[in-house]
């Protein structure tokens, strides 16, 4: 009785400390089901919401060591944008934003080879060729940067690492789906953590970046009709240039800049678990 006594003591001042926190992030769930990390959102259902302003889905949650992240698209551009510019996810402690940190994956510049894309032709943005490149797309992608506040590198881990954090992409139903698990700060043997506990605030950033095209050179490079997919815009050919097809598409696109705070989950205590752990 003792032991329980104790038990119930400690989570009524963990749930009084979270409370009086500010709460200014938005409540995720407890995980309740075993999420595997294998770029498909079956197991995601009503987790998934959708990103304002975005054709993005987003998914969230944790349990008492990992934090679990699903983002979805059927965006055929949205998808390219990621792949080609690569995505970072940032980690933003409330209560210690020096300990931010941000996993760089995919890696930009490991798109196919260009006689590669070029085999696809216009037809690229057509599902079924989506298919094809996200598969080549993963071929080049075998490893991601975890990245300081600052941006600059911290580490380059292979996807099959002992650091405990799970990558994968896959593409699905006409879905790019991106997966991700990363520890919280309740571990000794991995080097980079969410610092933060169930019951804490923390945000979360995804950013793509503009490459060196977008971000201000011009000519042949960035030429090309298509503003829609597949499709010519304001009179253009129709004809695509550039690194791989689609090149002039992409150029109009805004990076992906949205962030959200959000409060990790307690797990759900129950008497029968104290009883069966009193010993």
């Amino acid at each position: 009785m003792k032991k329980i006594f104790i038990s119930l003591v400690s989570l009524f001042i963990v749930l009084i400390i979270s409370s009086c926190g500010g709460g200014a992030g938005i409540p995720i769930n407890y995980r309740s089901t075993e999420i595997t990390i294998d770029g498909k959102s079956d197991e995601w259902g009503t987790e998934l919401k959708q990103i304002p302003d975005q054709k993005i889905w987003l998914g969230t949650t944790n349990d008492d060591k990992f934090f679990y992240l699903c983002l979805v698209t059927e965006d055929r551009i949205k998808a390219m944008q990621m792949m080609r510019n690569g995505l970072i996810t940032w980690f933003i402690p409330t209560n210690n934003s020096d300990a931010a940190f941000g996993i760089k994956y995919p890696m930009p510049n490991k798109m196919p080879k260009r006689e590669e894309m070029m085999n696809l032709g216009r037809e690229m943005f057509q599902p079924e060729n989506l298919s094809k490149l996200v598969d080549m797309f993963l071929e080049k992608q075998n490893e991601f940067q975890v990245l300081n506040k600052d941006k600059f590198s911290l580490s380059l881990l292979p996807l099959e690492n002992k650091d405990g954090i799970k990558l994968k992409i896959g593409y699905t139903e006409n879905k790019f789906v991106y997966e991700m698990k990363v520890p919280l700060a309740v571990h000794e043997d991995y080097t980079f953590q969410i610092a933060a506990l169930p019951g804490e605030d923390v945000k979360i950033k995804f950013e793509t970046e503009q490459n060196e095209m977008q971000a201000g050179r011009s000519g042949g490079m960035m030429q090309g009709g298509g503003g829609q997919m597949g499709g010519n815009r304001g009179g253009g050919t129709g004809q695509m240039r550039g690194n791989f097809p689609g090149a002039g598409i992409m150029q109009s696109f805004e990076p992906l800049n949205y962030s959200t705070t959000i409060k990790l989950a307690l797990p759900k205590w129950n008497f029968s678990y104290l009883r069966e752990n009193e010993n």
